[in-house]
C-alpha cells in the first residue's frame, strides 16, 4: 500500500500540498454530494431554497406534515453546505 510521501513524490509535490488538495478534493465531492441531495428535496416542491419552502409553509401552499421531513432535512444539508464553504475558505 502507498503512503502520502511515495504519491506526493510521484506527483512532485510536498506531503503538505498532497494533504491540502485531498482535503479540498473530498470536501468538494461531499458538497457536490449535499447540494445535489438538497436541491432534489426542494425540487418536491418546486422551489430552491430552505426559505422558499418556509414561505410555501407560512402561506398554506402545503401542509406542515407533507414538507415537515423535507424542510428538516433541507435545513440540515443547508447548514452543512454552508459549514464545508466555511472549511473551504480556511484551506
Amino acid at each position: 500500500m502507498m503512503d502520502v510521501q511515495q504519491i506526493a513524490q510521484e506527483f512532485n509535490l510536498s506531503e503538505q500540498e498532497l494533504v491540502q488538495e485531498s482535503l479540498r478534493a473530498f470536501l468538494l465531492d461531499r458538497l457536490q454530494l449535499l447540494d445535489s441531495e438538497r436541491r432534489a428535496r426542494c425540487a418536491k416542491f418546486s422551489v430552491t431554497s430552505l426559505e422558499e419552502m418556509d414561505d410555501l409553509l407560512k402561506t398554506g401552499q402545503v401542509e406542515e406534515e407533507d414538507i415537515l421531513e423535507d424542510f428538516q432535512h433541507v435545513d440540515y444539508l443547508t447548514t452543512q453546505i454552508q459549514r464545508i464553504r466555511q472549511l473551504l475558505e480556511e484551506i
